[in-house]
Order: structure tokens, then sequence, then C-alpha cells
């Protein structure tokens, strides 16, 4: 059985946007076991059926995604490892790295005060002291930051000795299969190429 929580670094990924109507960039991260040889890495497999953070418990969970997001992700994922080397086995016992996911979602609320300054002075000229504040403006946005890891598990020590993490605040707008390939790609892009035989 895989120990999740050593490494499990949750990421973020699928978010809905209430009044931000504007895309920002995914920022990715990684972190990796420098004790692991990544020279003995050429074959991988999933873990399982699910993603790591119980998925499939209803679509208000903070962990949903979809099946068809899940074949998204499941397929960027096997063709990015793919291109870098790695041969994809059946099952996990087969393989030298056992791969997974996860997915999480916060609420999250910002706020923004811009300040109205007029060019009025109440004061005599000898006694002006810069402008005059008339008051500020308050701008509060609320929003689903979510989050996506992928982890990479050596599969007979069973520990975690690579995962990388995306985060993204995202507009209703945005197309699920290409932010998913964005997603995946820039997450995998530091993940080390198998060694050419």
């Amino acid at each position: 059985m895989f120990h999740v929580g050593r490494l499990h670094v949750l990421f973020l990924f699928f978010c809905a946007v209430t009044t931000v109507s504007c895309a920002t960039p995914i920022k990715t991260h990684f972190d990796r076991d420098a004790a692991a040889d990544f020279s003995q890495y050429r074959t991988f497999a999933w873990v399982g059926p699910e993603p790591l953070a119980r998925a499939k418990q209803g679509s208000t969970s903070p962990g949903f995604i979809s099946a068809l997001d899940d074949q998204r992700l499941r397929r960027a994922v096997d063709r990015t490892l793919k291109s870098k080397g790695y041969t994809q086995v059946p099952e996990a016992d087969q393989a030298d790295l056992a791969i997974a996911y996860s997915v999480g979602s916060e609420d999250k609320v910002r706020v923004q005060q811009s300040v109205s300054v007029a060019t009025v002075h109440p004061y005599p000229s000898r006694y002006r002291y810069g402008s005059w504040y008339t008051g500020s403006t308050v701008n509060v946005q609320q929003y689903t930051e979510g989050t996506l890891s992928i982890e990479a598990y050596d599969q007979k020590t069973e520990q975690a000795v690579w995962v990388g993490w995306a985060s993204k605040r995202l507009s209703r707008n945005d197309d699920s299969q290409k932010l998913i390939n964005e997603a995946v790609s820039k997450i995998l892009t530091p993940f080390p190429p198998a060694p050419t035989r």
C-alpha cells in the first residue's frame, strides 16, 4: 500500500471565478528525493483507477474531478512521460515508478482598496500639504483556487521520489482540455528523463 502522506503536496488546479474574468498564469513547483536514483527508473504505471484525494465523493467535494477530466489528465501524463523516454506498463507492481495525482480547491477572497485623491486644497497656499484625500474604493473579489499535484513513487520502497504541483485561478470560460494539457506539461517539465539504454 502506498503511503501518500510523506511528500504529498496538494497542488492547485480546478477553480471557478465569480467576479474575476481575467486568467492568471499557472504557477508550478516541484520537490524530489535527493537520494532517489532516477537512472534506475524506466517504466511507470498508475497507482490505481482514482485520484489519491478521494475525487469521487461528489461534484461539490473539494477533490472532485469529472470522469472526462480524469481521462484527459491521465492521457496528458502518459503522453508526457512517454516523450521523456518512459515505458508504460499495465500494473504498478510491474513498474519502476507508480504515478498518482490529487486535486483540491480552496475558496479565497481578494480585497483591493484604492484611494481617491482630489487636487482641491482646503487651506491657504502657505499651509498646503499635498493633495486632499476625499475617500477610497474597496473592490472585493471572490474566487476558488484549484490545486493539482502529480506524484511519483518508487515501486519497491513505496516512497515518494518526486512531486510536482501547480496552481491556477481560472475563468469559467477556460477550456478544460487545453488547461489540463498546459498544466501537466508545465508540472512535468523538470521531471528527469528516463535513462537511455
